[in-house]
């Protein structure tokens, strides 16, 4: 197939099943991007700031240019996340039809990425335009390095051309300047450089340099310019020190040392997998002993978020995933099954993946992909990067089966991604339904503030917190959309997390307001700060908590959790805006 061609059919595939997003609005941590983007200026003011400890100073031009074309129109801003999609699966395309150029493998790939259906948050969500946009510059340097994969190999380990590693670093640099989460990106160099390449241990340190050279400018900057901690503070101490120690074991590895290593591996699979499953059964066994809790248990979490959001095409199994509910069995056991769930998998491509010198890359690839993100489990944008190294894995590894397999196998992978393109329809439906939620509530606010400006006290009693799996809770920046301007105070005094639910709202004396949540499904958070919200309501025993609003009282009524607040002697009423969220909408107190 022709290269052009099969980007037209994946850029048109993006594009149908994406459609719908350019209606979704927007949501969640967009009005804080809208917020810094109104205070006008020069972009350069992005490279002179940090952002809640974040240093992404190109994310926000992209921004600033969405916002300089049209203002605060959210089909500018979903367009061109559309855009960066399609350019990434193009990118994706290119690597694939670098590493095997005689099979379908490019097209493959770039189409199972495309349809990834984890992806749509990364896609629909105008915040996750850092993770394109790191995504995309992240491909185009691993493009740039395998782009004359063919070529006759030198000691150079690239291809005969000295200036790609630098132009690969480049594009490393641009996507660390759009997110962090690129920085595992030279053990994808080291990797194509021992494994691609065959280099010697010299010459893979001299191709890694540029790598390195980049990664030290960006900490310098990140340090000097943003503020921020070069290496992001002693909590990622362990990552860099692993960053580290894969990059010396890769380097160890060169010189073709890991050629013996592959015939090793090759002659004890059993061992291996013994090895692997032990290893995950101790982990599990370390879990349970500390009830869910502790390192073993996050890190069981992770892995079972990762596996999960990589390989289901369906999603919303969970009204509450298991990898985001510590203390419980599931918690650590739902991310012990994934590992050896995904262990089987491995063994069963064990032999031929081994001897494939494109799939060690690819798994290093993955890797660097998968290292920065270790701890987190919040939103699936996080894998999108990862998704792009597993489809060109899984394309690889598919197109040269053998053709009974191949067919039966292109067919699984068919339905696969059918599925996948359902549920991404669904998920952008959920994203305009979130859209038209909090669109419809700033503008219910604005308007009971107007014509006043940057006065008024607003208080949620009840807020909607990622209900249907997206982004829907308020922020105090949320209010400025309608006419650019905020109330002067916005408090929230409990949040309803993940399921939507009917809830009940009104004054029990002119001093009192009573919450009640029928069908009570363990999904109301306090807090007494009304900042800083703790797990959702579990017990049955009453609870007492004095806020700045007043005393909160929760107790459970038969199947219902009934919350009393009253108010703060110095809090007067009628100078306070009260709203609840219930089924679907925001509600003024009555």
């Amino acid at each position: 197939m022709k290269t052009w061609i099969a980007a037209a059919l994946v850029a048109a595939a993006a594009v149908a099943v994406y459609w719908g997003a350019l209606a979704s609005g927007f949501v969640g941590d967009d009005f804080m991007i809208l917020h810094r983007l109104r205070a006008g200026g020069s972009v350069l003011r992005f490279f002179r700031g940090e952002f809640f400890d974040y240093y992404r100073p190109l994310g926000f031009v992209a921004h600033a240019a969405d916002w300089r074309l049209a203002g605060a129109d959210a089909v500018q801003f979903h367009a061109t996340n559309l855009l960066l999609h399609v350019l990434a699966a193009w990118l994706v395309l290119l690597i694939g039809s670098a590493l095997a150029p005689r099979t379908l493998a490019g097209p493959l790939a770039a189409m199972l990425f495309a349809l990834h259906a984890s992806n749509h948050e990364a896609v629909v969500w105008i915040s996750a335009r850092f993770d394109l946009l790191a995504t995309v510059f992240s491909l185009l340097a691993v493009y740039l390095l395998v782009r004359s994969h063919g070529a006759a190999r030198d000691q150079d380990g690239d291809g005969g051309q000295p200036g790609a590693a630098i132009l690969a670093a480049t594009a490393f640099l641009a996507a660390l300047l759009s997110k962090e989460a690129a920085v595992g990106l030279p053990i994808a160099a080291a990797g194509y450089a021992v494994f691609g390449r065959h280099a010697s241990a010299r010459a893979t340190v001299k191709r890694l340099l540029p790598w390195i050279a980049a990664l030290a400018f960006y900490s310098a900057v990140r340090h000097l310019a943003g503020g921020i901690s070069t290496i992001g503070g002693a909590g990622k101490l362990p990552k860099l020190v692993t960053f580290a120690a894969i990059l010396a074991a890769l380097v160890a590895l060169a010189d073709d040392r890991w050629i013996g290593l592959r015939r090793r591996l090759a002659a004890h699979g059993g061992v291996v997998l013994a090895c692997a499953t032990g290893a995950i059964a101790a982990l599990a066994v370390l879990a349970a002993a500390a009830h869910g809790t502790g390192l073993a248990a996050d890190k069981l979490a992770v892995a079972g978020f990762a596996a999960f959001n990589l390989i289901s095409p369906v999603l919303d199994v969970f009204d509450l995933p298991f990898y985001l509910d510590p203390g419980t069995t599931a918690y650590w056991a739902g991310g012990a099954a994934a590992l050896i769930a995904a262990a089987l998998l491995v063994a069963l491509v064990w032999r031929r993946a081994l001897q494939d010198d494109r799939v060690w890359f690819l798994a290093s690839f993955l890797l660097a992909a998968l290292l920065p993100i270790s701890a987190l489990t919040e939103g699936t944008r996080y894998l999108y990067l990862p998704s792009a190294a597993l489809a060109l894995i899984v394309a690889l590894l598919v197109t040269e089966l053998p053709r009974p397999a191949r067919t039966v196998t292109a067919g699984a992978l068919a339905i696969l991604m059918a599925v996948s393109a359902w549920q991404i329809s669904r998920k952008v439906r959920d994203w305009q339904w979130a859209g038209r939620l909090t669109g419809g509530g700033a503008r219910m606010v604005d308007a009971a503030l107007a014509p006043s400006c940057g006065q008024g006290h607003v208080v949620f009693l009840t807020e909607p917190v990622a209900l249907r799996s997206v982004y829907t809770h308020f922020l105090y920046e949320t209010f400025e959309l309608p006419r650019g301007c905020m109330p002067a105070q916005f408090d929230v005094l409990a949040r309803l997390v993940r399921i939507d639910s009917a809830v009940e709202a009104h004054w029990q004396t002119p001093r009192d307001i009573v919450i009640v949540a029928p069908e009570y499904q363990g999904n109301l958070s306090l807090s007494a700060d009304l900042r800083n919200f703790g797990p959702p309501i579990r017990s049955t025993a009453p609870l007492t908590l004095d806020t700045p609003l007043g005393r909160l009282r929760a107790e459970r009524d038969g199947a219902a959790e009934r919350l009393t607040l009253s108010l703060a002697p110095g809090l007067d009423p009628r100078q306070v805006l009260f709203y609840y969220y219930s089924q679907g909408a925001m509600r003024p107190l009555q």
